[in-house]
């Protein structure tokens, strides 16, 4: 019955849903599979005929920072770690900050 808690938690990740889902739509997947990888709920990020590369390195960046702002990074250090570590991969060197 707390329509305003409600509101408030649900709110930050209506900007994240809508990332995840930006067309084209049908690569939702990938968004998913890498929020579930960042998470520590599967041990790589690849999927099935390489469509984890179906979503460029910019989206997957703002897929990070979206995440971190709806609170939906549950192991945030590991999630740095792993977006970090996926960026030196392709020749980027960060430093993120996430859980702020």
């Amino acid at each position: 019955g707390d329509m305003c808690g409600f509101r408030a938690l649900l709110q930050p990740t209506q900007a994240l849903a809508r990332h995840v889902f930006a067309a084209p739509t049908e690569y939702y997947k990938t968004g998913v599979a890498f929020l579930s990888w960042l998470n520590g709920h599967q041990p790589a990020f690849a999927m099935v005929s390489g469509l984890h590369s179906a979503r460029s390195l910019p989206h997957l960046s703002r897929l990070v920072q979206l995440a971190d702002t709806a609170g939906a990074l549950e192991q945030p250090e590991l999630a740095a770690q792993r977006w970090t570590d996926l960026l030196t991969v392709y020749g980027v060197r960060s430093t993120i900050r996430v859980g702020s």
